[in-house]
């Protein structure tokens, strides 16, 4: 690593949307990189000094800008609903990464739950309609796992109509009243515990077809 290496990175990384791969080793190389200017400055003369003093700090400030882009591009990521790290990450942005999405998605539900405490009241009212006209059996529902693993999925019944709503996998429902969906864990028992939905544990009684299970 050199001065020149780390400037045709924060070059390319201006001029690409998407993160470019790095070297697996590359905080270790730009560590050594700046210790190795550190030493050289410690035994040099006072004029070659002042000048591995202005290489060291321009190093430096194109490692801060290499770092700012990257994170920039990675809480753009994180935030956009993108279920795993893409590729040309280092293991710290991975980490990242997945900080930023936890973060990001705990904030969805809270506002997702503060959006359905303002419709509890209408949620009362509509619990007392009339029963569907058709029923299910209470047998065992086991929970789905997510088929990226990062969150089981619940099977719910619907039992009122509700705006459109981001789920904490990443993807945009639209629901109304008797749908049976397939939800991630967290937004199934928010709804359930809203009285919105119901869980769903069974099938339709022999003589009707099957209920259409959203994907």
């Amino acid at each position: 690593m050199d001065i020149e290496a780390l400037g045709a990175i924060l070059r390319k990384e201006k001029d690409t949307g998407s993160l470019q791969e790095l070297p697996v080793d590359f905080c270790e190389a730009v560590r050594e990189y700046l210790e190795s200017l550190d030493a050289e400055k410690k035994e040099a003369d006072e004029r070659w000094s002042e000048h591995v003093e202005d290489e060291i700090r321009s190093a430096r400030m194109k490692v801060e800008d290499i770092i700012s882009r990257r994170v920039g591009k990675i809480v753009k990521l994180a935030s956009s609903g993108m279920k795993t790290p893409p590729k040309g990450m280092l293991e710290e942005e991975e980490r990242l990464f997945e900080g930023v999405k936890h973060h990001v998605d705990e904030g969805k539900e809270r506002l997702f739950a503060l959006m359905l405490d303002e419709k509890e009241s209408e949620s009362e009212e509509v619990k007392e309609e009339k029963e569907p006209s058709w029923h299910v059996f209470k047998t065992s529902a086991e929970p789905l796992p997510d088929k990226d693993g990062t969150e089981e999925l619940h099977i719910v019944r619907i039992l009122e109509d509700l705006p459109t709503f981001m789920g904490t996998d990443g993807r945009i429902y639209k629901v109304k009243r008797e749908d049976v969906i397939m939800l991630p864990k967290t937004n199934a028992e928010i709804l359930c515990k809203r009285g919105v939905a119901e869980r769903f544990e069974g099938k339709k009684e022999d003589g009707g077809g099957e209920h259409e299970i959203e994907k």
